[in-house]
């Protein structure tokens, strides 16, 4: 049995040593296959250890029946570098600042749906509020809409406390009773 084959052995049963002399005699190479996917030399550092560490992970799976070390390791290497090509098309860009990815609106930004959804639930709300006495109105953009309290709504309302429960009471009672609003909510909260 030569060297090579001896050694390919170790490395296929998992021995550490041979882990490390496989490291040893193919770092150069490795690096260079990975000089071939990223132009920085960050990104070859990264790509670089990030191939070693997928290495180390499929030791075991590497067959000595199949073929040589270097082949396999070439393939080890290209596999790992497109997967980390294609993850970083999901990450943000690493030459834009975090200050300037923190600050992005678009980030906290509603989903389509839920601007939707606002949208719809306002112009019910709206088509609502167009159905209510003067009163009531005012209960519902400052009581509900704005959350005074009951002491704060009578004062400006000019109301007692009892008479501002009163009509909070029942502008409830329209809400719960409008189908619209009720199937609006309905279909939030599923």
């Amino acid at each position: 049995m030569s060297n090579d084959t001896e050694l390919q052995v170790r490395f296929a049963r998992g021995e550490r040593a041979a882990f490390l002399d496989v490291y040893s005699a193919n770092a150069r190479s490795v690096r260079r296959w990975v000089s071939r996917f990223f132009r920085s030399p960050f990104e070859q550092e990264e790509a670089s250890q990030e191939v070693w560490l997928m290495v180390h992970r499929m030791q075991s799976t590497y067959d000595v029946n199949k073929g040589a070390l270097g082949p396999w390791l070439r393939a080890v290497t290209s596999n790992r570098c497109r997967e980390l090509i294609r993850a970083k098309g999901r990450r943000p860009d690493a030459s834009v600042p975090l200050e300037d990815v923190d600050d992005a609106l678009w980030l906290d930004a509603p989903a389509l749906d839920e601007r939707f959804m606002t949208a719809t639930v306002k112009q019910a709300v709206d088509a609502f509020r167009k159905t209510l006495p003067p009163d009531e109105e005012r209960v519902l953009t400052q009581g509900i809409g704005e959350g005074l309290t009951h002491d704060e709504l009578a004062t400006a309302m000019g109301v007692t406390v009892r008479q501002s429960k009163y009509l909070k009471k029942k502008l409830v009672a329209r809400l719960s009773a409008s189908q619209a609003l009720r199937a609006l909510a309905k279909e939030w909260l599923s």
